[in-house]
């Protein structure tokens, strides 16, 4: 996982923002914000966290924007010949698909948490 291309991929993909408009925002140039979507400068906690409130999100969605994107990916399209469809539906109760929720759930705010802690640590 590059944290760069993270948070190239939310720029372009959800934010619309140029690198231009970012540099700006950081009070940094234009080719040093490249360097830093391009894996070749080293990115601090701090750093992360400034990126993340102009992409309005969470440090952690950045941080794991590329693997929840590939295991979703995977998921529908590439699972036991799956191509798109949706197995969960077919043949599963409501009450399983929602304990399958609720576990899915818990699990990454477990995750979350876990993230946040580490920030936190890396900040002091």
């Amino acid at each position: 996982m590059k944290v760069g291309d993270n948070i190239k991929a939310i720029r372009e993909a959800e934010r619309n923002y140029k690198q231009s408009y970012m540099a700006e925002r950081l009070g940094i140039s234009t080719r040093a914000y490249s360097n830093i979507e391009s894996n070749v400068s080293e990115i601090t906690v701090s750093r992360l966290i400034e990126i993340a409130e102009i992409l309005e999100c969470d440090p952690t969605y950045i941080l794991n924007y590329q693997d929840a994107k590939r295991s979703y990916y995977n998921y529908f399209h590439n699972y036991n010949g799956n191509h798109g469809i949706n197995n969960v539906f077919q043949g599963s109760s409501a009450e399983h698909i929602e304990k399958l929720y609720e576990q899915l759930l818990a699990s990454e705010r477990s995750r979350i948490s876990l993230l946040e802690e580490l920030v936190r640590n890396l900040q002091k």
